[in-house]
Order: structure tokens, then C-alpha cells, then sequence
């Protein structure tokens, strides 16, 4: 991991090899292999990496004018980049899209938005899915391993679907059981309703009876595994409700405004109390960045930098599962790293507590959101060199 506390250009110079001893590890030119294609190779000169942008207006995303020379290899120099910077995201660029035509099983063209639940099946032969297994194992999508330090500062518990809040609540529980300091927990959610094919609720009932959102279910995840209660809700944004669109919500202007569920506006906090009524820790649910789909990672992160005002140095502990780890660890670094200084450590439970079933298709496309989370990040480290370039 990169040393946490520096200044922001030396944060986004550290993230460069971070991301390259991950995308251009042998267990991903195997995969890619594996799919017919080859793991760009370094040197823009032979440019067999180079390749178009991606389309990514259905993810909400919008990427900068200056990244086109580089993802078709044209670019020899970007004010406040050097050459092997460069090449790491062009080659990540080519990988992510590679990646995007083969591991996604989500949002093909023509297809409606689908949540990871709804992953459309491949027809893979058994002895295909073992290697995608093997592999993904070695990016580390698979075997969990131990948090790196005693004590932190501050543990986020984040969100998730199905039994996502309750395993990773037990996660962060066992964690702490195990001597662990946790320091500030909060648990980190979304307005996402519950999803209906296939049902999440049988799921919800076992330790969110009721349940109509995420924030619901990690608020029971939180008295399931800590014993928590939660207090009263309070809108962050001013408002009384979710029934109207925030009328101070980022994205308001937005060209898919108008179509995002009104609940998706809002962001709220929900204290949550121990046996004694003591408020232990929070619950926060985001607003979306990406109208008109429900927030993600990066907005959880976000609304919780402003709320918990993290320190350049300050430890923090993410609890997710496994097969997200490479992906969340990436956000992390981009949200929180780049931005605040924080010494992040990210870890997740087994798959072995039997969910979810890491299918092929499930742990290629972790694979591909990693590698677009690893281009996410390069392009904000990027911006933050190119900044400093210019101020100098």
C-alpha cells in the first residue's frame, strides 16, 4: 500500500505502480488469454494496447478531452505526466476495455441497467469456470487474508444487498472479537430498494424483517451482529422527506434527473445506540452521483469523508467481501486515499460462509469493475499531477 499522509501529488505518484502490479499481473494476461486476447505490452511505440474510449454514459461517467491521444496511443507527453505514467493508463484503458467486452455480464448493449444479482449466465465448461477460479484467486478476488494493523481509527461497514449487510456486520464483529480496535464504526448504505427477481426479501427477513431499503438492512445487520438500535433519522440535505427530489441534491441538473427515484435525492444519517442508549456508531445512506441509478461505492465514500472528516494518516478499516476487495480497495484509494490521506485497509469475509456463490460470471465481472475502478483511479491521480504541473 502507498504511504498514507503525504501530499496529494505524492499520493497520485504512488498510485500508478499500485494499480500496474495489479492489472498487469500474470494472472490477468491468463485471463485475457483465455478470452482470445493479449495483455497490452509497455512502450507507446508499438501501441498494441491502443484502442478507443469507452463508452460510459450509461454508468454515469464522463471522461476528460485529454484521455483520448492516450487510449489510442497518440499522446507522446500530457502536461505533469511522464512517459511510464502514461503508458500505465493507456494499457490499463486497453485492459479495462478488453475486459468490458468479455467479463461484463450486466449492461450489454441494448440491455437494461442489472445489478450483480442479475448476471446473465455463460456457457462455460466446468473445467473453463475452475480457471477462472484459479485465477481470480490470484487477483485476489478469492481468499481473504487477516487485517494489517491491531487497531484503526475508524471501520466502515459497507453496504450491500441480500446477505452482504449481515456477513459483513458478522465480519467486523468477529474482527473486533478477535482484539481488534475498531475505533469509529459506521455503516454505510443507499436508498436502493429492495430488489424483486430474483426477491432479496426471503433474504432481508432473516435479520431485517420489514425491510424496504438497503439502510434498512444495515441497520439490521448492526443489531444482529452489535446489538445496535438505531435512533431517529435525520436528512442530511434539509429535507423533511424522500417523497420529492432534493432540492439541493449534486446531480439536480443533471440530463437523467428527472428520471431518478426521489429517494435517491437524499442523504441521511441514523445514529446507532448500544444497550445503554450511548450513540456507538452511524449509519449513512447516500445520494446517487449517477442518475438514475442508485448510488455506489464511491458516493457511500464520499458522503462518509464529509460526515467522519477523515486525517491525513489515519487508519481505516473497510469491511466488505472478498470477491470486491480489488474493486473497493481501488475506490478506497481513489475516495479516500487521493483525497484525505488515510492508510486504507481494505478486507472481506470468505466465500466459504456460503454467499455469495462466486460463479465465473460473478468473479469476471469483479474483475472488470476492478479494472474500471483502477482506471477511475489513475485518471483522478492524473488530474491531481496535472493540477499541480500547472500551479507550478
Amino acid at each position: 500500500m502507498p504511504a498514507p499522509g503525504l501530499h496529494p501529488p505524492e499520493r497520485a505518484a504512488h498510485v500508478f505502480p499500485l494499480v500496474a502490479d495489479w492489472v498487469f499481473r500474470a494472472p490477468m494476461a491468463q485471463l485475457l488469454a483465455a478470452f482470445g486476447e493479449r495483455l497490452p505490452g509497455p512502450g507507446l511505440a508499438g501501441r498494441d494496447g491502443a484502442g478507443s474510449l469507452p463508452d460510459l454514459r450509461r454508468l454515469g461517467e464522463e471522461l476528460p478531452h485529454w484521455l483520448g491521444p492516450v487510449a489510442t496511443g497518440q499522446a507522446t507527453g500530457v502536461n505533469g505526466l511522464s512517459g511510464d505514467r502514461i503508458d500505465v493508463l493507456r494499457r490499463t484503458l486497453a485492459i479495462e476495455g478488453m475486459a468490458s467486452g468479455h467479463f461484463n455480464f450486466r449492461t450489454q448493449d441494448g440491455e437494461e441497467y442489472r445489478e450483480r444479482s442479475q448476471l446473465r449466465p455463460a456457457d462455460f465448461t466446468p473445467k473453463f469456470r475452475d480457471r477462472v477460479l484459479e485465477l481470480t484467486d490470484q487477483l485476489g478476488l478469492v481468499t481473504p487474508r487477516p487485517p494489517r494493523f491491531g487497531r484503526y481509527d475508524k471501520t466502515l461497514v459497507l453496504g450491500g444487498g441480500y446477505l452482504f449487510p449481515l456477513l459483513r456486520a458478522r465480519y467486523a464483529a468477529q474482527i473486533r472479537a478477535a482484539g481488534t480496535d475498531l475505533g469509529d464504526l459506521s455503516f454505510l448504505g443507499s436508498p436502493r430498494f429492495l430488489i424483486k427477481k430474483p426477491p432479496e426479501r426471503p433474504f432481508a427477513e432473516e435479520y431485517a424483517p420489514g425491510a424496504a431499503d438497503e439502510v434498512d438492512l444495515m441497520a439490521g445487520a448492526a443489531r444482529a451482529e452489535f446489538g445496535l438500535r438505531p435512533a431517529s433519522e435525520v436528512f442530511l440535505c434539509g429535507c423533511s422527506s424522500a417523497e420529492a427530489q432534493c432540492p439541493h441534491w449534486a446531480c439536480r441538473h443533471a440530463e437523467q434527473a428527472k428520471d431518478t427515484p426521489p429517494a435517491f435525492t437524499h442523504e441521511r444519517r441514523v445514529d446507532l445506540m448500544d444497550g445503554t442508549g450511548r450513540v456507538v456508531a452511524m449509519l449513512l445512506s447516500a445520494s446517487t452521483g449517477r442518475p438514475p441509478h442508485r448510488p455506489n461505492t464511491a458516493d457511500t465514500f464520499a458522503l462518509w469523508a464529509r460526515c467522519a472528516d477523515p486525517q491525513p494518516g489515519q487508519r481505516v478499516l473497510a469491511v466488505t467481501s472478498q470477491v470486491f476487495v480489488p474493486f473497493q480497495t481501488f475506490e478506497g484509494l481513489r475516495c479516500l486515499y487521493l483525497r484525505h490521506g488515510v492508510d486504507l485497509d481494505v478486507v472481506g469475509h470468505s466465500a466459504d460462509w456460503g454467499y455469495p456463490p462466486l460463479t465465473a460470471e460473478y468473479l469476471l465481472q469483479e474483475t472488470l469493475s476492478a479494472a474500471r475502478s483502477a482506471r477511475r483511479l489513475l485518471v483522478d491521480a492524473a488530474g491531481i499531477l496535472m493540477g499541480a504541473q500547472s500551479a507550478a
